[in-house]
């Protein structure tokens, strides 16, 4: 499958400032390059299908994975490499993305009936029944998501804590060492949070 990543002359990072970034940047230099390319990541990730939170994920991961991997970057300007390395940078954030909310929308406590109404006329075994219904599986802890994020009653903090142990798949004590709580408060999030996610995607199959 083809893949764009449309950067205008605008967006042609000079090597001046790369050599500035790859020799431990100031702030501003960073701010700069933020500032040049986030829009366009951003707008490639809703393009790949991301909604506007798993975009802006990709957003950061992409940045803080840039931030590590810069200094080993040979910058070759005549073939225009750097436009092709951060693509894939950036592409490959958007898989890990993706199949973060597909091992979530596999998870056992995940599970549900869906109407018989969304998927279409065929046998139990259609690829294509199977297809639609994975398909509307992952839309729906995909809303469920963004109903969690945006609930006021829910701290940012929080929704953190569960996106590392459930959709980063990060352990406990790796959780609790991060975030600076106890393992017990970690699994208490976790399991608070899985029930609401639970609740959102019963909610949005009812109505």
């Amino acid at each position: 499958m083809a893949i764009n990543l449309a950067m205008n002359e605008g967006l042609k990072t000079s090597e001046t400032q790369l050599r500035a970034l790859q020799d431990r940047g100031s702030d501003r230099d960073w701010e700069g390059f933020y500032g040049k390319y986030a829009g366009v990541i951003l707008s490639f990730c809703r393009k790949q299908g991301l909604d506007e939170f798993s975009a802006r994920d990709v957003l950061q991961e992409s940045m803080i994975l840039l931030m590590s991997k810069l200094p080993g970057f040979t910058y070759s300007a005549s073939k225009g490499r750097f436009r092709n390395w951060l693509l894939t940078l950036v592409y490959g954030k958007v898989r890990d993305a993706r199949r973060r909310l597909r091992r979530l929308a596999e998870q056992p406590w995940c599970e549900f009936a869906p109407s018989q109404e969304a998927l279409p006329a065929g046998d139990v075994g259609d690829p294509q029944a199977e297809e639609v219904e994975a398909a509307w599986k992952l839309t729906l802890v995909e809303e469920a998501l963004r109903r969690l994020k945006r609930n006021p009653r829910i701290k940012p903090e929080t929704v953190a804590v569960f996106e590392a142990c459930v959709l980063q798949n990060m352990t406990i004590t790796a959780a609790a060492e991060k975030f600076g709580l106890e393992e017990n408060n970690i699994y208490q999030i976790k399991n608070r949070l899985i029930r609401r996610l639970r609740e959102e995607i019963d909610d949005l199959e009812q109505n």
